[in-house]
């Protein structure tokens, strides 16, 4: 099978929640407003309190609590509202995966690493489009989740990487493509914005900096991720390319205060999209 094929199959598999599909189809309608966006979410006591959650979180950092459902949408964007609707399905839907196969904590926390990194390096660059760069990190390993569901055994051997074999090289020769491509093709199957499948599609670099700011910041932002969360093979100087940071113009003591930072982050924010913490909540 190739990174269609996977993605596909788990959609069949997987429907998306109805109020997912809801929330979809009021934001695609200009006639919609924050009010009957957050109508629909309340109707799903777990996603209202996921909602008003991230709203009120580090993610954010709003001066004041925020207790109703309307403001907190207002607050994250009618658009993002249905990215984390969508992560929250696809959290749930995967929380029952098989942890003997792969190390499912490490599983958030790099993508959680992505998330805050991909935003803050966003953030100090100047992107437009950082809260976006925090979903395309939250969802850019998606498909390993998709991998495991699928072919157990085959998630296990990729994660069988170390300090001389990088996590993509190791999917490329287990499964024949990467976790990028599954989870690019999840997401366009799932109507995430292109803008968001595109910058996940290409968050592996080359050997020279990618053309937009988004996919240069994504492409960082994995590096480090994997550098943070898998420390025991990886580490900045030798296996972090200088130019993914001297092409957005940041300097290595600029990089290790964005990890400083991250650290802290992680743990504020990571509660919020591991599913056992769902179902603990």
């Amino acid at each position: 099978m190739n990174a269609i094929d996977y993605a596909k199959k788990v959609s069949d598999l997987f429907a998306l929640p109805k109020t997912v599909v809801r929330v979809k189809s009021l934001i695609d309608d200009e006639h919609s407003d924050a009010d009957s966006i957050s109508a629909v979410v309340q109707s799903d006591p777990g996603l209202a309190v996921h909602i008003l959650r991230i709203a009120n979180s580090a993610i954010y950092r709003f001066p004041r609590k925020i207790d109703q459902l309307p403001r907190a949408v207002q607050v994250i964007g009618t658009s993002a509202v249905y990215d984390f609707a969508l992560i929250f399905g696809i959290s749930n839907a995967f929380s029952k995966e098989q942890g003997e196969f792969v190390d499912l904590d490490k599983f958030w926390e790099q993508s959680v690493s992505c998330a805050i990194l991909a935003k803050n390096l966003g953030l100090l660059c100047g992107s437009k489009d950082a809260d976006r760069l925090f979903v395309s990190g939250l969802l850019h390993n998606i498909g390993e989740l998709v991998v495991l569901k699928v072919a157990p055994g085959l998630a296990k051997d990729c994660a069988r990487f170390d300090a001389k074999l990088s996590p993509r090289d190791c999917q490329h020769e287990v499964l024949g493509f990467t976790y990028a491509e599954v989870s690019a093709a999840l997401c366009q199957q799932w109507m995430v914005p292109d803008s968001i499948v595109s910058t996940v599609a290409m968050q592996h670099h080359d050997e020279s900096p990618a053309e937009t700011l988004e996919v240069r910041v994504l492409q960082l932002a994995y590096e480090l991720s994997i550098i943070n969360t898998y420390s025991h093979h990886f580490n900045l100087e030798a296996h972090l390319p200088r130019f993914l940071f001297e092409s957005l113009n940041l300097s290595s003591e600029e990089i290790e205060e964005a990890l400083d930072n991250n650290n802290y982050q992680v743990e504020q924010v990571i509660h919020l999209f591991n599913p056992d913490v769902f179902q603990s909540a």
